[in-house]
């Protein structure tokens, strides 16, 4: 909840032994709140893994972004997380750029893809005033959305976190992985919450549903379909953490890329006590580089023999009454009165301002990369491994990911830019991911995209094939090293991966010049000098490499 900061202690308790991983997996982690609004060295993704025997303290900030140029004397309501009770706690910041359905997951670079893959991954709530998990408390802030009314805030009884992904398994019925599959992974067993074939009792009346793709390279397209194959219609309130201005009603999700959340309500009234509903998916898969079909609903129901995939992921069943999750023991019923809302203005729209610069970032495929330098991989990677994927900063040279280098330097704090996310082409498509902060979807592929996209607040952008996606980005008030990449886990591992680099301008703060890049070992750690892409840093920008090195060679403070 926003207001109450939050210290996670992450203990490894893996095996020493690399070789005891059943053919995959590295036993070093680090922890990625995605996409909170975290300082760099509790984002789980600045080169900061850590080792079995160990552990590593996060300062989850729960921060509000804007805190330093909007509202900050915290006199907004809006703004605001719940207390212990049914109150709030108001904190500064821009309400508009509240977040909610977020999750964390690992990000030890190169070894994501089979990390999280092994479950190192869960779906995390973010409260706040107008997102309160209360349906019934109404104080003028409180939206009432599906939730429940038992706990003061956190109700689960009727807003649930689905976590999509797909598995393979070898013959003895452990998880497989092919280490040597540079375009991506794909399993053919579906799984909702890590479950086979599962259900879901449902009363008839509104849920909302938070739903995760934590697949490593499948496209989702998610619908719901009735006994007689007929669709259900959703109401999407929510895309990658962020309420959208106004609910938008459909009969189908979007397709949604790894890491993507889309939240949606469902209104189960309409339905009979037995009745059945399953949740399908919509879009066929042959290999990790793209998805290659999208089928309607009814043939969609039918499955396919190219993809086990495709077809009912998840029943949901229409019962008389369940057990709380909130308060176990109470018995919510049926005929228990449904005072919920779907509100018409969920938020207000962040407006589209002239940006101080542009920039190009296009993801595509060039040679054997070049992470391995002479030194080896930083950090260190699989001896004979090749890096097909690379990241090519304003039309300059492609590269792959070496955490020692930085490909963007964000100069200063509260600076409005434009970006242009673009797919080379090639037959691929990837889901991009940018750490830290939302970007406001403008264009995609030179167009106005469509309603759950255009104007909302993201953190993942679906390219397409050959496509591209512009945003309007203001970095926050967080100095530090943070990254952008493909969230095709396999194509980041790959290594689609870039380094980001934000200055804060304040004078006397840590995060005012660059930041050595910390190269962990079971012996501790030791810093180095990160090079800077002459394309990724601003023009006029003084080069304070140097700074960076008078830093790793000042003796150290009594």
């Amino acid at each position: 909840r926003y207001g109450e900061p939050i210290v996670t202690r992450i203990y490894n308790d893996l095996p020493t032994d690399r070789a005891k991983n059943n053919g995959f997996g590295r036993n070093e982690t680090q922890l990625h709140f995605h996409n909170a609004h975290n300082g760099a060295e509790s984002d789980g993704a600045a080169n900061v893994h850590h080792f079995p025997g160990t552990f590593y303290d996060y300062r989850w900030s729960t921060a509000l972004a804007r805190r330093d140029k909007i509202n900050t004397q915290a006199g907004d309501r809006r703004a605001s997380g719940p207390d212990d009770n049914t109150g709030l706690v108001n904190v500064a910041g821009d309400f508009r750029e509240l977040q909610g359905s977020m999750w964390a997951h690992d990000h030890r670079f190169f070894f994501t893809a089979e990390n999280v893959y092994k479950g190192n991954l869960g779906a995390i709530n973010y409260y706040s005033g107008p997102d309160r998990g209360n349906e019934e408390l109404s104080d003028g802030v409180n939206l009432r959305l599906p939730s429940g009314k038992l706990l003061g805030w956190g109700n689960t009884d009727f807003d649930v976190n689905l976590i999509f992904s797909d598995c393979a398994c070898d013959a003895g019925g452990q998880l497989y992985f092919d280490i040597f599959d540079t375009d991506g992974m794909l399993g053919d067993v579906p799984l909702v919450n890590f479950g086979f074939a599962p259900f879901f009792e449902v009363l008839p009346r509104k849920y909302r549903f938070r739903a995760l793709n934590a697949c490593m390279s499948r496209f989702l397209k998610l619908g719901l379909a009735d006994a007689k194959g007929n669709p259900v219609p959703i109401t999407f309130i929510a895309n990658d953490g962020n309420l959208v201005v106004s609910p938008i009603r459909m009969p189908a999700l979007p397709v949604q890329g790894m890491g993507e959340r889309y939240d949606f309500i469902v209104d189960f009234s309409g339905f009979k006590i037995g009745d059945r509903i399953k949740v399908v998916n919509h879009v066929r898969h042959e290999d990790g580089r793209r998805l290659k079909e999208e089928f309607s609903l009814s043939k969609a129901l039918k499955g396919t023999p190219d993809d086990p995939v495709v077809g009912p992921m998840l029943e949901l069943r229409i019962v008389g009454a369940v057990e709380s999750v909130d308060v176990p023991g109470v018995i919510l019923r049926s005929t228990d009165p449904d005072k919920s809302q779907v509100p018409a203005t969920l938020t207000e729209q962040i407006p589209i301002v002239t940006p101080v610069r542009t920039r190009m970032v296009e993801f595509g495929k060039s040679g054997s990369g070049d992470s391995r330098g002479p030194n080896g991989c930083t950090p260190d990677c699989g001896e004979y491994v090749s890096f097909p994927w690379t990241i090519r900063i304003n039309g300059e040279s492609s590269h792959s990911m070496n955490a020692n280098r930085i490909s963007l330097l964000i100069p200063k704090a509260g600076e409005v830019e434009h970006w242009t996310y673009k797919n080379g082409g090639g037959g691929w498509d990837h889901p991009i991911h940018l750490h830290f902060e939302e970007g406001i979807t403008m264009l995609r592929n030179g167009q106005t995209p469509g309603p759950t996209e255009n104007l909302q607040r993201k953190d993942v952008w679906r390219l397409g094939e050959s496509g591209s996606v512009t945003f309007q980005i203001q970095f926050g008030e967080f100095g530090g090293s943070y990254v952008n990449h493909c969230h095709n886990t396999v194509h980041e591992d790959f290594a689609m991966l870039a380094r980001v680099q934000l200055l804060t301008g304040v004078a006397g703060s840590p995060q005012s010049a660059v930041t050595p890049t910390p190269n962990p070992t079971p012996d501790g750690v030791y810093f180095t000098t990160p090079e800077i892409l002459p394309e990724g840093a601003p023009k006029g920008w003084k080069n304070t490499q140097t700074q960076v090195q008078a830093q790793l060679e000042a003796p150290p403070k009594p």
